[in-house]
């Protein structure tokens, strides 16, 4: 019932409208054939006695065919009229939607010349990473690249994490299922740290901040690491990480943070290069 009741409360409201363009156009065709008679029978303003002695049958034919004449004429007006609008609107949508199809085939295009490129710097990212475990003695050189899944309501990004490369020693096992798409946010480490830019130390000073990462680090066999921010042309796009499975077997700070900031400096170029 309801349903019906809308459905004739939206045909009445049609019919209301439909009505009042009607009578519109009709009273504004009457103006128009009044202003033209009057235009052309000034008399009737100057001298209404005399006019009305003299009017009669032929000059009501005369209106009558005046008003005809003149309601063509306006009724063909709109139809071009509306025909024109018509036809511009429809070359409007022509040209969207010619826009929308080239700008998709560009997005596709280039989404195809980046997938490349990050095949084509897969290896050399590799690369740099194993040069950094060999020059470490270290037992894992990872990369969490950094991502934004979704925005809040006021636009804020949540941001994400992905362990998108990583190169490992003998003595421990892969990890990049332990920190695949998971909220950076959610890690007080990160959040108190991020501004430093490198960080250097055990997992139970980790643990101080952020027992909860302190775990997930232990189970992947972590006791001592450090990181620091890749930094490329329009921001941050990860961090290079670097961990040792024994705490006590490790370079001094002073040359496990020179060799990070090496590598930094050429794996930020590499991954710049697929955002590009």
């Amino acid at each position: 019932m309801k349903e019906m009741k809308s459905l004739k409360d939206e045909l009445t409201n049609a019919s209301t409208k439909g009505f009042g363009y009607f009578m519109k156009n009709v009273g504004m065709v009457i103006l128009i054939v009044m202003a033209m008679y009057l235009l052309s029978n000034p008399d009737i303003i100057i001298n209404p006695s005399d006019f009305l002695e003299k009017f009669d049958k032929h000059s009501v034919w005369m209106i009558v065919a005046l008003f005809f004449i003149v309601s063509a004429f306006y009724q063909l007006a709109k139809s071009v009229q509306k025909q024109s609008r018509q036809a511009y609107k429809e070359e409007r949508i022509d040209d969207v939607e010619t826009a929308i199809k080239r700008n998709d085939e560009a997005a596709r295009k280039h989404h195809v010349e980046l997938v490349q490129k990050r095949f084509e710097i897969g290896p050399l990212i590799s690369n740099e990473l194993k040069r950094l475990l060999i020059a470490l003695d270290a037992d894992r050189a990872a990369i969490l690249e950094m991502h934004n899944g979704t925005n809040n309501a006021s636009g804020l990004p949540f941001i994400y994490g992905d362990m998108a490369y990583e190169e490992i020693s003998p003595n421990v096992g892969y990890a990049a299922d332990e920190f695949k798409n998971f909220n950076l946010a959610k890690l007080p480490f990160v959040s108190l740290h991020y501004a430093e830019k490198t960080w250097i130390g055990s997992v139970d000073e980790v643990a101080k901040d952020d027992p909860y990462f302190a775990a997930k680090l232990r189970v992947v066999e972590v006791n001592y690491g450090a990181f620091v921010i890749l930094e490329g042309i329009n921001g941050p796009v990860g961090f290079l990480t670097l961990f040792f499975k024994d705490e006590k077997k490790h370079p001094t700070k002073a040359r496990i943070i020179a060799e990070l900031n090496h590598s930094s400096q050429i794996l930020s170029t590499l991954l710049d290069k697929v955002r590009d």
